[in-house]
Formats: C-alpha cells, sequence, structure tokens
C-alpha cells in the first residue's frame, strides 16, 4: 500500500504543477520551454492514473474470499468448475472497481488470469475468483478435452510476462519524464539566478560612490531653503553675481 500511496502523491504533485504551468501560459502565451513541460506533465499524469490502474489489481485481488464468491454467481444452475482460455466473461476493472465484458487471453496455476476488455482492447491481470459470468449466457463445463486447454495455456504463457513487463516500462518512463521535468526547472533557476547576479552586479558597477539626494531633502543649516530648483539646495547659497567687464584689446 506504500507504494500507491506514494503514487497518489505523486499524482496529486503533478496536477498542482500542471495547473501553475497553465497559468504560466496564459502570461507567457507560445513559450516552448512551458509548452514542452505541460506536455511532459499530461504524459507523466497518464502514466501513473495507469500504474495506480494496475496496482489496484492486487489490492482488489484480497477481496477474493467470501464477499466475491457470493458476488460471481453465475446464471446456469450447473456449478462452475474452472475458467478457459478464449471465453467470455465479466472482469474487474481496477480503476473504477466495475466489471465490464472481457475476453480470457491466459489462466494460470497461481490464480490470476490476463484478460482483454471488449471496446477497449486493454489489458489486465486480475484473480480468476473475480471473474463473473456475462448476464443471459450460459457456461458449460467440461466439454474442452485437457490437452487442448493445456496447449492454450502453453501458447498463451508470456501474456501475464508481457502486461507486467508494459507495467514496468510505464514505470521507467514516468521516472524518466519526471527527471527530465526536474532538471529543466533545476535549469530554469539557474539561469534566473545568473540573470538576478548580472543585474545586481550591473547596478552596484553603475551606481558606486554616487549619493543620491533629493532637491527637497531637509537643509543641513538653518538658513537653508527647501525645494527652490538648484540654487538652495540643502543649505547651500545662491551662486553670486559678478559683473565682467568689457575686454578690451
Amino acid at each position: 500500500m506504500a507504494e500507491i500511496d506514494e503514487l497518489r502523491s505523486n499524482l496529486a504533485n503533478y496536477k498542482v504543477q500542471l495547473q501553475q504551468v497553465e497559468a504560466a501560459l496564459t502570461t507567457d502565451p507560445g513559450n516552448e520551454e512551458l509548452e514542452k513541460l505541460r506536455t511532459d506533465l499530461q504524459e507523466v499524469l497518464q502514466l501513473t492514473e495507469e500504474l495506480i490502474a494496475s496496482q489496484n489489481v492486487d489490492a482488489a485481488s484480497k477481496l477474493s474470499g467470501g464477499a466475491s464468491a457470493a458476488s460471481s454467481s453465475v446464471a446456469d444452475d450447473e456449478p462452475v468448475t474452472e475458467w478457459k482460455v478464449g471465453e467470455k466473461c465479466q472482469a474487474l476493472y481496477a480503476s473504477n472497481q466495475q466489471h465490464y465484458d472481457a475476453v480470457i487471453d491466459e489462466v494460470l496455476p497461481d490464480g490470476t488470469c490476463t484478460v482483454t476488455f471488449d471496446g477497449y482492447g486493454n489489458t489486465e491481470v486480475t484473480q480468476v475468483s473475480l471473474l463473473r459470468s456475462r448476464e443471459g449466457e450460459s457456461r458449460k463445463r467440461g466439454e474442452e478435452g485437457g490437452d487442448e486447454a493445456g496447449g492454450a495455456k502453453k501458447l498463451n504463457k508470456t501474456k501475464k510476462d508481457q502486461v507486467v513487463a508494459q507495467r514496468e516500462y510505464k514505470r521507467k518512463k514516468a521516472q524518466k519524464k519526471v527527471q527530465r521535468m526536474k532538471a529543466l526547472e533545476e535549469e530554469r533557476e539557474v539561469e534566473k539566478n545568473k540573470w538576478l547576479s548580472f543585474n545586481t552586479k550591473v547596478f552596484s558597477k553603475t551606481s558606486k560612490g554616487k549619493v543620491k539626494k533629493s532637491i527637497f531633502a531637509t537643509p543641513d543649516s538653518v538658513e537653508g531653503r527647501v525645494g527652490v530648483g538648484t540654487c538652495g539646495v540643502s543649505g547651500r547659497p545662491m551662486t553670486s553675481y559678478v559683473h565682467q567687464e568689457k575686454w578690451k584689446k
């Protein structure tokens, strides 16, 4: 359960990040980095949801006791002994815990099976005890030869392995996406810090040794006046007028 809880926590974080990226795109539309980040987040969200759905299969298998036995009753009176490859059934879909029409691809001795859902085409691994008959369809058992059923099992022996491998592939793909998004975010942060550092250096160089003083600052002396152009700034007196004599050769 710890693994699925971690996936759900990551899913919530990815949704928040996607909202933040979409909000940033409203102020900066057409930003290629943000567009790429949004695409990656959407893909990671989808992969994480699929991983959560596959993990729910294991949780559902724990409920295959008496409660599932009562819910797996069939329409005909003949007792059901086993399910066979290629048989139509209703299988539990892990993401919403509902039964849907499916076809059995593989039945394994450990009590699990792989099914493909009609109309969706996706394959899931589930417990045989969670299968149900389709409504309005009767089932007959014991008419197929054991060798033929065994041969079908051998032909489909790798079906479950394929599903497990696909699940692992999605997990690794999601991890790579997350690492790439993290690297992109770190790169953006580095560029941001470089720009802030550059601005700080430029300001310190251009403003070094300069003290800006308002003409409306309080004068240092009691005789100084405030706000009289540039001639009475901070107590300095007015420049006195000196008469210039005409220069003669």
